[in-house]
């Protein structure tokens, strides 16, 4: 891949990259070093990068590097707040606030999954080559996670816990 075609490739999936590192970590500042280390790997093996796999490449890539960082994090034993959701108005803001804990205590993999798919538009098959399983159980995955969310979503607002 020639300079210019990994420039405007990586200009289409930054963002992309940069919410899913996000998403692992739950630090902007981090997430936005996972995505410059990202770039800087991308571009020293960009001469055996094909093209159109480039976006599942960023992505397993970005993951792997965000799995490092959690690593090193917990060798150190520094565990940091989950990043607040801002909205547009006082009762979306609380809703979304609350969705956002919920995601935050569901298990990894589901996580991950409600995330690629929700957030970034990736389709299961996209998401599987990401986290390395197959499709059926990308999509098993965030089912469970919609469910999760859903049922502790309606015990908050039932009960006001």
């Amino acid at each position: 891949m020639r300079s210019e075609e990994l420039n405007r490739e990586f200009l289409a999936i930054k963002d992309a990259a940069y919410r899913y590192a996000v998403s692992l970590l739950h630090d902007p500042t981090l997430a936005e070093d996972a995505t410059q280390d990202l770039y800087e790997k991308l571009w020293r093996r960009r001469l055996f990068i094909r093209e159109g796999t480039f976006r599942q490449l960023a992505m397993v890539s970005i993951r792997n590097i965000c799995l490092d960082l959690m690593r090193e994090r917990e060798r150190r034993r520094q565990s940091e707040p989950p990043q607040n959701i801002a909205a547009t108005t006082n009762e979306d803001s609380e809703l979304i606030q609350m969705v956002g804990k919920i995601i935050a205590t569901l298990p990894e993999r589901e996580r991950e999954v409600i995330h690629l798919h929700d957030c970034e538009g990736l389709g299961y098959g996209e998401i599987a080559e990401i986290i390395g399983s197959s499709e059926s159980a990308a999509r098993m995955a965030c089912s469970r996670a919609r469910q999760k969310v859903k049922e502790e979503l309606i015990k908050v607002m039932n009960y006001g816990v």
